[in-house]
């Protein structure tokens, strides 16, 4: 065994030490490790027009048997970095080799894939082959195309490539000899689940969406491939021209509460959706994992300078350097526990209930941070009895029936904020004194349903901005508290059962760049056992009502009012009484330095006349590009460029060389036509500080 299949075997055997009690049974397999690199050549499958490479690091047991397979995917990066020894870090900040697979001189190349060599390792030691995948060549920081910005229908087809050749060394041997051993017979691919992080993740949703196309070849070439799961870290959602849904897998999205890359937290707009998916074939979990405190860079050990700055009305558990043990360990109690009770042939399926917010959270999670949960057993119709989406004209609810309230300062249905999906419907209630009540109601008064073969409440909540509440210190226990109580028939409510003895529902908080704040507001998931209403009717059911008693005032969503046949626990928050709030916590470095300003031009506006510059051929359109460049690089990363021009936005765009220096954005001659002369011009990336180029000069076009 060479030395650094040493230092992983220790270094799992030490975990499964320090973890493997409370995960019910301990890691026990050797592993061993191995990488494989194959030359880079236009692989049609998965792009046509650009060189891609089959290059990954594979981490494996020891022991001969066939095993589970996961498969990692990391998001969108520079792919060649230098090292800084003033700050002790690697800076990557060059995307050279997706084009020519090399770097410049004093440069690296960044391994992407490798910064998941903490979740790998843990992985196989329990049982499981992990393949962590490079998407360096041809993906990463490469020219989009018009029906996917973010590349990520090719990230997926890049996947499903690289499982193509797995099979072929599962079934005939004969993988690379850089790899160190051989696959044949190692691999279940009845068993696979899926992980990606950032464009990773939307990566992966489309990796299942294209292998179950009804005109799919990907089952022919990848015979018996079944994905079974998903795990998903701080993802985008909506780069691509397909809405990609978690369809077919469990599904859970780990959401870094002080994101400053994907600063709106959109991986939650998959929850939102799938929600609605009633006819779903199968029983099949999802669930939403927010990490208070946690940034979008540090799950990847091999991405070192945060992209947040900080954290607001949270308290960070990452610095602005060499990453956060504190995050791994975030991950680790949660990715791994997902994937053992989920995949393969004996799942662990207690280890599942970290996920259901009627349960309490591990105290090793507990220990780390705090949490906000989103969860639905199933979305299927025939396990939930749905009361209220608010899909209906405000005061009725989604069975048809009209609802009541009393006292409130408002109430109205329609969508859910920001931070949802457009899908998501709502009802914003808002209340300045205590005393008020909203009651959603399944039967019309006097009458009742028998809903006995259900078992728990669940319904979503999330507390708005309100006065200072995003920004300020506030009740560590939660921030705002109500009665909810069941409602018969005879307009007799059960005993009320209060929302903080069965949940923390705190302000949104969010993570901030210097003065630049992203506040965000999330849905979380109640779940309350019926049997904890006594003296309701459960035969004679009207609807639940929601009494506001216990906070003075305050401005919340609700959504999703159902029953559920799915049991709940009890003693939800039994292990979050270390609920860490903090009003803002911020450390600068050299690196992260604001007090320079900005030096930012328009270099050009051309109009070629052709084929639209930094798009394939096939998306031949008229078409304009506006060069700009600025002192202050723009990252590679999750969240998409966007060119914002008076009140339009354009996020076609690419590097036109290796440096990121320089963005050009592409707009169709229309587009550029409609812009008005002396437009505000500026770009915005995520939850960067926003970059400004002063006014457009539209008579520079050439």
């Amino acid at each position: 065994m060479n030395s650094m299949k040493r230092t992983i075997a220790v270094s799992v055997i030490a975990l499964a030490i320090a973890l493997g009690t409370s995960w019910a049974g301990a890691a026990t397999l050797e592993v061993i490790d191995g990488e494989y690199k194959l030359p880079a050549r236009i692989h049609a499958s998965v792009a046509s027009d650009v060189k891609t490479e089959l290059w990954a690091h594979v981490w494996r047991p020891r022991p001969r048997g066939s095993y589970p397979l996961v498969v990692f995917l990391h998001g969108n990066h520079p792919t060649c970095g230098r090292y800084d020894s003033e700050l002790g870090v690697r800076i990557d900040d060059r995307v050279d080799y997706t084009t020519t697979g090399e770097c410049p001189s004093g440069y690296v190349v960044t391994p992407n894939h490798l910064g998941y060599a903490y979740l790998a390792g843990t992985l196989a030691s329990y049982g499981y082959v992990v393949v962590s995948i490079n998407a360096n060549r041809g993906v990463n920081g490469a020219k989009p195309e018009t029906d996917d910005y973010g590349l990520n229908l090719r990230r997926g087809r890049l996947v499903l490539r690289h499982l193509q050749e797995l099979a072929k060394w599962n079934t005939e041997g004969g993988a690379p000899a850089s790899l160190g051993f051989q696959l044949k017979g190692f691999i279940d691919f009845t068993q696979v689940g899926l992980m990606g992080h950032s464009r990773g993740g939307e990566g992966m949703r489309a990796a299942v969406a294209q292998l179950n196309d009804p005109d799919s070849l990907w089952p022919k070439r990848i015979p018996g491939l079944k994905f079974r799961s998903l795990f998903e870290i701080g993802p985008v959602d909506g780069q691509t021209s397909r809405t990609l849904n978690p369809v077919g897998v469990v599904w859970n999205v780990l959401l870094p509460g002080c994101d400053g890359d994907v600063a709106d937290l959109e991986g939650m707009k998959p929850f939102d959706r799938m929600l609605q998916d009633a006819a779903e074939a199968d029983s099949l979990s999802k669930s939403t994992f927010q990490v208070f405190g946690a940034n979008h860079n540090f799950y990847n050990t091999q991405w070192q300078i945060s992209d947040s700055m900080g954290c607001i009305g949270q308290t960070a558990i990452f610095p602005q350097l060499k990453g956060s043990a504190s995050q791994r360990r975030t991950a680790l109690r949660s990715l791994v526990p997902f994937f053992r009770s989920n995949l393969g042939p004996a799942p662990v399926e207690g280890l599942a209930r970290r996920f259901d917010p009627s349960f309490p959270i591990p105290s090793g999670l507990a220990s780390e941070t705090s949490y906000a949960r989103g969860f639905t057993r199933s979305p299927r119709r025939c396990e939930n009895f749905v009361i209220d989406n608010f899909n209906r004209r405000t005061g009725l609810s989604s069975r048809n029936v009209a609802n009541e309230s009393s006292g409130l300062s408002g109430y109205e249905h329609g969508t859910a904020g920001k931070n949802q999906d457009p899908t998501q419907r709502a009802a914003a209630i808002d209340w300045r004194r205590a005393g008020g009540f909203f009651q959603v109601n399944a039967a019309a008064a006097g009458e009742g349903l028998d809903v006995g073969n259900y078992h728990a409440l669940e319904f979503r909540v999330m507390l708005r901005c309100f006065d200072k509440l995003c920004c300020s210190p506030g009740d560590p226990t939660g921030d705002v508290d109500f009665s909810i109580a069941i409602a018969n028939a005879d307009a007799v409510l059960s005993n009320p059962v209060s929302l903080k003895s069965v949940a923390v529902v705190r302000r949104p908080g969010g993570s901030f760049q210097g003065s630049w704040v992203n506040y965000n507001e999330l849905f979380q998931t109640v779940r309350i056992p019926l049997s904890d209403f006594t003296g309701a009717d459960l035969s004679n059911f009207r609807g639940v009502r929601f009494t506001f008693d216990r906070s003075p005032k305050s401005f919340i969503y609700l959504a999703n009012v159902r029953l559920t046949k799915a049991r709940a626990g009890n003693g939800a928050l039994a292990s979050d009484a270390q609920t860490q709030v903090g009003s803002e916590t911020v450390v600068q470095t050299r690196a992260r330095d604001e007090a320079q300003a900005d030096r930012n031009e328009i270099v050009a506006i051309r109009l070629p006349g052709g084929a639209a510059a930094g798009v394939s051929e096939k998306a031949r359109v008229p078409a304009v590009e506006i060069e700009v460049a600025s002192s202050r690089s723009f990252p590679v990363g999750g969240a998409l460029p966007t060119l914002v021009v008076g009140d339009k936005t354009f996020a076609l765009s690419h590097y036109p060389s290796g440096a990121t220096d320089r963005l050009v954005f592409t707009l169709e001659a229309g587009q550029f036509e409609a812009i008005e002369q002396g437009a505000e011009v500026g770009v915005r990336i995520g939850g960067a500080r926003p970059w400004h180029f002063g006014l457009l000069d539209k008579s520079l076009a050439r």
